[in-house]
């Protein structure tokens, strides 16, 4: 749990959470268990990171404890749904399907046969990994488009 802790305030802060000028400074500050967390970090996620980086083991948050933690499950999960990558032609209409071959070929990434070839067999290539990414960029706006049709009070900054 400790190591976790560890990786998510590196995840969130972008640096270690004991980074002194040497190793006896950063052992005297892992040993009292003393680090700061920056300001844009949510008090959620501030509150996990302290559940898991105690020093007693004993009085570290359990894995079940941190799975339930409330700054994990802010996630709903339209949005994991809306997270996950685009693996599969059958997501992508035909309309769409052919204009990102257009882009691809006219892009210089491959040929056309090359592209519905990599497609077809499910390859693991540049080909497919250029196609999905612009599919998915495709999708993405295509989502946002939707949401702001269907929820146009959430453009209205003003108040």
């Amino acid at each position: 749990v400790w190591s976790l802790g560890v990786i998510l305030y590196m995840l969130v802060c972008g640096q270690a959470p004991f980074q002194e000028a040497n190793d006896s400074e950063t052992l005297t500050m892992i040993m009292d268990c003393k680090y700061s967390i920056p300001p844009h970090v949510s008090e959620e996620c501030k509150r996990l990171i302290a559940r898991m980086l105690v020093r007693q083991p004993e009085g570290r948050a359990t894995l079940e404890e941190i799975a339930g933690d409330p700054w994990l499950d802010m996630a709903t999960d339209t949005d994991t749904v809306e997270t996950l990558p685009l693996v599969s032609r059958q997501h992508v209409s035909e309309e769409h399907h052919n204009l990102i071959i257009t882009k691809m070929v006219n892009g210089n990434i491959a040929t056309k046969e090359e592209i519905q070839d990599a497609i077809e067999k499910n390859e693991y290539n540049h080909i497919t990994a250029t196609y999905f990414l612009l599919a998915e960029r495709k999708l993405r706006a295509q989502r946002q488009e939707l949401v702001a049709k269907a929820r146009p009070e959430m453009l209205n900054v003003s108040r």
